[in-house]
């Protein structure tokens, strides 16, 4: 057992050493394995901090209740301790119609209402209450329900409830989601290719080593046991480098993203990498290095015989 880890050792060692030996051409490999997993690394990164965003548009949606406006201050107030009290309601927010034409003036800009409302003659806003649901209640279907419910309350006009740009946004990332998988198998088999033929180029350049390898009586494991090491070494290398890449990429980001999470008041829009993510890149290059390396070394070691 000790012989044949020492054996290992001896082949990775001397594997590690002909790529130091060839610089240029390991990290013309090295980086385009690394661009080639980058691009997938990427898309995923994207996806799951739209994935964030969503949930925590979704963990706290609003739901506008306008009341009657021949609803005494009385029976507004009765209609909000009730909804207050309401078992999937987690806050709620009573607003007077003069508070609800302060929040109109600022949003429209308007410095003055004042003609417009003497043209009227009354403030024509209803008072009304701006609602969160708790978590539980969040989905779709829960909020249509709970809409149904307080419908039935007496004095309450009318209830609006958006969830048209949800869906929209949730078919939105579906997409992106299939497009992601799509485009990380056909990446996949890309880096294969292009490992493979890496492999396919030392084999013809180690033709007569291993012409000799086999008259001396070498096995066709013991020939191709450096191809694979060469195979995961450079998924290896290809996926920590991707890695330097993507972080390099979220500190080109950082800044813009913070302004747009404080607008969201979020701490952050982007998804941080954990350390199992960091360790399925890795696994992913150097697995996919070790296959590509298999398929190319079954392709043609076969084809060389001890003449």
């Amino acid at each position: 057992m000790g012989s044949y880890f020492a054996r290992h050792v001896q082949v990775f060692l001397a594997t590690l050493g002909d790529m130091v030996r060839t610089p240029i051409s390991t990290i013309n490999t090295v980086v385009i394995i690394a661009i080639t997993l980058l691009l997938p690394s990427l898309l995923y990164v994207v996806i799951k901090s739209s994935q964030g965003l969503s949930d925590g548009w979704q963990g706290r949606p609003q739901m506008s209740v306008f009341l009657q406006k021949q609803v005494s201050a009385s029976e507004a107030k009765q209609i909000f301790q009730e909804i207050q009290l309401h078992p999937s309601i987690e806050l709620a927010e009573f607003i007077t119609p003069q508070q609800a034409i302060e929040e109109f003036r600022l949003l429209s800009g308007s410095v003055s209402l004042d003609e417009e409302l003497a043209f009227l003659g009354t403030n024509p806003l209803p008072p009304s209450i701006v609602l969160m649901p708790n978590k539980a209640a969040a989905k779709a279907e829960s909020l249509n329900e709970l809409k149904e419910q307080l419908e039935k309350f007496e004095g309450i006009d009318t209830i609006r409830l958006d969830l048209d740009w949800t869906e929209r946004f949730n078919a939105i990332l579906n997409v992106l989601t299939r497009i992601g998988l799509l485009l990380s198998g056909l990446l996949a088999m890309a880096l294969v290719l292009i490992v493979g033929n890496t492999i396919k180029l030392l084999i013809h350049n180690r033709r007569d080593e291993i012409e000799i390898t086999k008259l001396v009586g070498g096995t066709n494991t013991f020939v191709r046991r450096p191809f694979l090491y060469y195979g995961t070494l450079f998924g290896l290398f290809g996926a920590l480098v991707s890695l330097v890449f993507l972080l390099i990429a979220a500190n080109l980001v950082e800044q813009p993203l913070s302004k747009l999470a404080s607008v969201y008041q979020r701490q952050s829009l982007l998804h941080e990498i954990q350390a199992m993510e960091v360790l399925c890149i890795i696994a992913a290059g150097a697995m996919l290095g070790w296959l590509s390396a298999r398929w190319s070394v079954a392709q043609h070691l076969w084809k060389i015989k001890p003449s």
